[in-house]
């Protein structure tokens, strides 16, 4: 059985951080926003009831270029392969931990060959690796009929990534706690999203472990959270500009100054609002027009070698 499956990405629209937990993890406060930037999954498994019905397919046809070859050659039960040589493709990709554990947990004996496409940046703030998660065990929980409700596909979320909830719900959402207290908020999707992720690496545990310097109690911005709520459940493009915040974005800025040259040009060339994605270095700029966002692309390719680019719009 072959099967695509696209996991988008996501920027954070705000993003408040309200000090630390006795779990070590951090309370935050955000809306999340999935934008139409895709890494593929593609997707092939093999029945349990069919193994001996492949064998003997292999056995006759010993150099057929098919997944024959990967069921014969493998004694994996998951197989993961990437487009990029970097991505990690044993226990330690998400989509392999979410994977074994769902197999685990209800005696799946079938294999399962896994081809990501990655086009969304790793370590970007946009929440790829999470975003492949979700995607990965919603399918799981559809293909396999195990009709696990939306809080216990969380449930079992959380235990692999404060992110990967949000995904589970397929729109704008406040994100609480560490992530995993969802309440969905209507669709506004009425404008453009530019992204610009700048060749340089960022560390979220960094961030965190700076951030904790600063004392964040009682620190969110609850009147500009509460303004971009109203302004995306009633549409207003230019309240939502007005009001969107990341408490992470001055930390990370002030170590990675491409940051704050990335949000120059942005707002130079016709963006209403800009901010971080995340811990960063991702910055978005918002859009009233497609024409605007594509001339801005192109003042940030004559001025920021090496950044990765892309129109996208909320979905």
């Amino acid at each position: 059985m072959n099967k695509i499956i696209k996991a988008p990405a996501k920027i954070n629209l705000c993003l408040s951080v309200n000090g630390k937990r006795n779990d070590g993890y951090h309370n935050l406060m955000m809306i999340m926003q999935p934008i139409s930037l895709y890494d593929t999954i593609e997707l092939n498994i093999i029945r349990e009831k069919d193994f001996d019905k492949i064998e003997k397919l292999y056995n006759k046809k010993n150099n057929y270029k098919s997944y024959f070859n990967y069921y014969h050659n493998t004694t994996n039960q998951i197989v993961l392969k990437s487009n990029y040589s970097f991505i990690p493709t044993d226990d330690n990709n998400l989509i392999v931990k979410i994977t074994k554990y769902f197999f685990e947990k209800y005696n799946i004996k079938d294999k399962i060959f896994i081809y990501l496409k990655k086009l969304i940046p790793t370590c970007g703030g946009l929440g790829g690796g999470s975003s492949d998660a979700a995607s990965m065990l919603l399918f799981l929980n559809n293909f396999y009929g195990t009709k696990l409700s939306i809080q216990e596909l969380n449930d079992i979320s959380i235990k692999f990534g404060s992110d990967i909830p949000f995904f589970l719900y397929k729109k704008e959402c406040i994100c609480e706690g560490r992530g995993e207290i969802i309440t969905e908020l209507n669709s506004f999707k009425d404008y453009y999203v530019l992204i610009a992720t700048p060749d340089i690496r960022v560390s979220t545990k960094d961030i965190f472990d700076k951030i904790d310097s600063v004392n964040l109690d009682n620190h969110m911005n609850t009147q500009s959270f509460e303004n971009c709520v109203d302004a995306i459940e009633n549409k207003n493009l230019n309240k939502l500009c007005s009001n969107i915040f990341n408490d992470l974005e001055s930390v990370t800025i002030s170590m990675y100054n491409d940051i704050s040259i990335l949000k120059e040009i942005l707002l130079n060339n016709g963006a209403l609002s800009t901010l971080m994605s995340g811990s960063g270095p991702t910055v978005f700029g918002i859009f009233d027009s497609y024409f605007k966002a594509k001339n801005c692309k192109k003042s940030i390719k004559n001025q920021i070698n090496g950044a990765f680019i892309f129109i996208t719009k909320p979905i």
